[in-house]
């Protein structure tokens, strides 16, 4: 009799290696899925991420809070880490562009409009690499003829 208590605890010591097993199993999957999550969630390639609407933000409230100051030459402004140049578009209006975007889309300008960039102003950005390639890029085809 001795051996079938011995052997009946033993059924049930190896029930609750199995359910630790099983539980440390879920635990790790539910582990790995939240981090594959914000892994993708945070994604800098996700016009819809975090990152990203954080960029355009900043965009957003230096424009609004711009609008109504004329321009007639390019300006600089720094808004938390971020580089931003503002050039004279079509109808007077203020084009804010980010310099250096983290998160897509790699080019940044608000409000949508019509606007030209002095080639020497964009050869100095690229020089002082103040500028993506992506920014270079797209003010390259802006430059004036």
């Amino acid at each position: 009799m001795p051996r079938q208590a011995g052997s009946s605890l033993s059924s049930q010591t190896l029930g609750v290696m199995n359910t630790a097993r099983t539980s440390a199993k879920i635990c790790l999957a539910a582990t790995m899925a939240g981090m594959l999550y914000s892994l993708l969630a945070c994604s800098s390639d996700d016009p819809e991420s975090p990152q990203a609407k954080y960029e355009w933000s900043i965009l957003q409230a230096v424009e609004y809070s711009t609008r109504a100051t004329p321009i007639s030459a390019p300006e600089f402004r720094t808004e938390k880490e971020y580089e931003l140049l503002c050039v004279p578009g079509a109808a007077s209006v203020r084009v804010w562009i980010m310099l250096k975007p983290t998160a897509t889309p790699y080019y940044k300008q608000m409000p949508i409009a019509q606007f030209t960039v002095s080639k020497e102003l964009v050869n100095k950005l690229v020089l002082e690499r103040r500028v993506s390639e992506t920014v270079a890029y797209v003010l390259r085809t802006h430059e004036a003829k």
